[in-house]
């Protein structure tokens, strides 16, 4: 697999000198897009920085998604701004969704960035960074109107533990949903040839990753753009043929778009998550129809029973935005009914918030950031205690685990995952018993259950520990 990676130019005496740190913020997405830089540089011969007040150069790779994340990027150039205005390091560069939605006017407001790079320019890091350093004092942009694709050749650094890596399967979305501003920042759905996938993921595989997540703006949309239909079971398909691949994962899919062929596949491949990722929003069909989302509160039931009709033991992850213009207090009442009866096993809400640009934004009436946080709170508490039944039903049960490693909390005590939780955003298992390296897999019985967390007791180590190299 290595061998389709072009051969890097031999390292100037100023790469090898020149310390480079990346900071990343947002969704796994943009975390690829990260990866693929910082793969790029270290490729080109750049020294990685661990943290930015040790490196030369910060390349602050930004999300725009919605005002908090924002403001978190925002707060993070201002940090690297002062890093250099205290010459702790030479130059900084501001990548990303907030550089391709702002790109008009980021330079105006923020002159101590070098270099501006939007989301189609990341694969050429590399020449960016030359040329921003030969033109250092002069702010350069490097903006185009669309959002490149990964591919199998770029490099990659990965900022997970070495067995789970995201794998991203296309740009962009032809979604219209109102609320939504990344169709305009990341441009429409554009689909990864399944061969080029495939190689990635099986070059992932050679590097010790054991467990891959399936990442795009819309999964299941995955090849509508290619004229197949059934590309994404092909896709999956294809990466069952990696007999080094133990879970593959997806994530955000879109509700209309949830096939037969998917679920007889969910049901039959073991190696296949039993889980899916499944942002709803609401459930009532006038809020759903203002959404340009369609379906309503019957059609979901209808949906969601056929789901766990196909496979009775499925994790469903769900999400829902409280406070959308017009919501009613009867219409969140019967999203909050909703909730209790569907009995999701994780739930996420968000506030809801104007995007500029977006058709949302336009809509009345407002419901205040009061009561939508308020709203949020009550539809929390009911998915807590729905959560809490659900991990009390597995109390004394046996369940395989995968070891992620020392909590970052309680560095004495090994953390990992069953099939159920998705990494980074469904909580922890925390284990008891002998010691395991991450990525090893061990059978464990379930001592207590939390809201979001297990503890079990280690009481087999089912194999040796899946590898932890690092491409």
């Amino acid at each position: 697999m290595r061998s389709r990676r072009s051969t890097p130019e031999r390292p100037s005496p100023e790469r090898k000198s020149l310390r480079v740190n990346l900071v990343n913020l947002g969704c796994p997405k943009n975390q690829v897009d990260a990866e693929v830089m910082l793969g790029q540089l270290e490729a080109a011969g750049y020294q990685i920085a661990e943290r930015p007040e040790q490196a030369d150069l910060i390349v602050v790779n930004t999300c725009a998604f919605i005002q908090e994340a924002r403001a978190e990027s925002v707060q993070a150039v201002l940090e690297a701004a002062e890093l250099k205005r205290t010459g702790a390091c030479r130059t900084v560069i501001v990548s990303g969704c907030l550089a391709q939605r702002y790109g008009e006017e980021l330079p105006g407001l923020l002159p101590e960035v070098d270099a501006f790079v939007g989301t189609g320019e990341f694969p050429r890091i590399v020449d960016i960074v030359q040329a921003t350093l030969r033109t250092r004092g002069e702010t350069r942009r490097w903006i185009t109107g669309h959002t490149a694709l990964v591919t199998a050749e770029l490099p990659r650094r990965r900022l997970t533990p070495g067995h789970y890596a995201y794998l991203k399967i296309a740009e962009g979305c032809d979604r219209t949903c109102t609320f939504c501003a990344i169709p305009g920042i990341r441009g429409p759905m554009r689909s990864r040839r399944r061969e080029d996938i495939i190689a990635e993921a099986g070059r992932l595989a050679a590097e010790g990753v054991r467990e891959v997540v399936l990442v795009s703006q819309e999964t299941t949309s995955y090849g509508a753009d290619l004229d197949d239909r059934h590309a994404l079971v092909r896709l999956l398909e294809g990466l069952m043929a990696i007999p080094a691949l133990r879970w593959v994962r997806l994530h955000y899919l879109y509700p209309t778009r949830i096939t037969p062929e998917l679920l007889r596949l969910l049901g039959s491949e073991p190696r296949l998550c039993r889980y899916l990722d499944l942002p709803l929003q609401h459930c009532d069909g006038t809020i759903l129809a203002a959404m340009r989302r369609g379906g309503n509160e019957q059609s979901l039931r209808r949906l969601l029973d056929r789901v766990r009709q196909a496979v009775p033991d499925i994790t469903i992850r769900t999400s829902f935005i409280a406070g959308f213009p017009g919501e009613t207090p009867r219409q969140f009442a019967g999203l909050l009914a909703f909730v209790e009866a569907m009995q999701f096993d994780r739930v996420g809400v968000f506030c809801y918030s104007d995007e500029e640009g977006t058709a949302a934004a336009a809509l009345r009436p407002k419901v205040s950031r009061r009561t939508a946080a308020a709203r949020r709170a009550r539809l929390m508490a009911a998915q807590a205690r729905i959560a809490e039944a659900k991990g009390r039903a597995l109390l004394g049960s046996v369940q395989e685990v995968v070891v992620d490693g020392p909590s970052p909390d309680f560095p004495e005590v090994q953390c990992g995952r069953t099939a159920r939780h998705a990494p980074e955003v469904d909580g922890t298992v925390y284990l008891c018993g002998p010691r395991a390296g991450p990525g090893t897999l061990v059978r464990a019985r379930i001592r207590e259950a939390f809201e979001h967390d297990l503890t079990a007791e280690i009481i087999e180590i089912v194999g040796e520990p899946w590898p932890t190299a690092q491409g």
